[in-house]
């Protein structure tokens, strides 16, 4: 285990793999904390020629349900449009870092989380993973970029669905969808998911990096979309209290 100041997440290495573990268990809700933890850890160690790879986990029993919106919704939390958009900047970053990053989700993936986990180059998850954007159900929208890569992923017709259903999908349907890469057996999941890492790790250093750049530069024209996204979402959660 690294030794850092850090609330919500832990960070672990294994040779050339980094591991960050959300951690804010039961629901592992992603507060404004979590963003500057994660952009710390981005630039302290992800970004580090040491690493060659990055997986993203969570402890406990949930990935992530993203926002807690009772909370905001009582008042006692709040979300501005400054806050969203650097936690746009913190996700975008990850998907512009020149080597692998893996979600590796092993149960519950909602909202933020999902969209933290649509953010990574690959996905993995484990038999009880569940994936859903439940936001338009609460009277919101995903703001964190969730819908333009869901449209990169998925299609657009199934994006747009999902989205305005709130449709939670199991793991078969997530690998149906080509939303994940594998799904893996609970009991052997984080083995599973590391061993797919290296995995992908066993191809020459450079040829992977040149790779992930150029799958970076399709990426471009989302930019737009996240950011009126961010917009719409302040917008939309600000009234939400009222």
């Amino acid at each position: 285990m690294l030794s850092e100041a850090m609330k919500f997440i832990d960070i672990e290495v294994d040779g050339k793999i980094l591991a960050v573990w959300i951690n804010n268990p039961p629901n592992n809700y992603l507060p404004g904390q979590f963003f500057v933890e994660l952009d710390q850890c981005r630039r302290d160690h992800m970004a580090s020629e040491r690493i060659d790879a990055v997986i993203i986990g969570a402890r406990g029993r949930i990935f992530s349900k993203g926002a807690d919106i009772q909370e905001i919704k009582s008042g006692s939390g709040t979300i501005d449009l400054e806050t969203v958009q650097f936690g746009n900047d913190v996700f975008t970053g990850l998907t512009r870092l020149n080597k692998p990053v893996i979600a590796a989700v092993n149960g519950p993936c909602f909202g933020g989380g999902m969209e933290l986990a649509l953010c990574c180059h690959l996905r993995v998850c484990s038999e009880k993973a569940m994936f859903g954007l439940p936001e338009v159900t609460a009277g919101v929208i995903p703001g964190l970029g969730g819908i333009p890569r869901l449209i990169q992923t998925i299609g657009h017709a199934k994006a747009l669905e999902m989205i305005l259903l709130g449709d939670m999908i199991g793991a078969s349907q997530a690998l149906q969808l080509n939303l994940v890469s594998r799904v893996f057996a609970k009991s052997s999941f984080r083995e599973q998911s590391l061993s797919f890492v290296k995995t992908v790790l066993s191809a020459r250093k450079e040829a992977i990096q040149h790779t992930i750049e150029v799958f970076d530069l399709c990426r471009i024209h989302q930019q737009t979309a996240i950011e009126e996204s961010a917009k719409r979402f302040s917008h939309l959660i600000s009234t939400l209290a009222h």
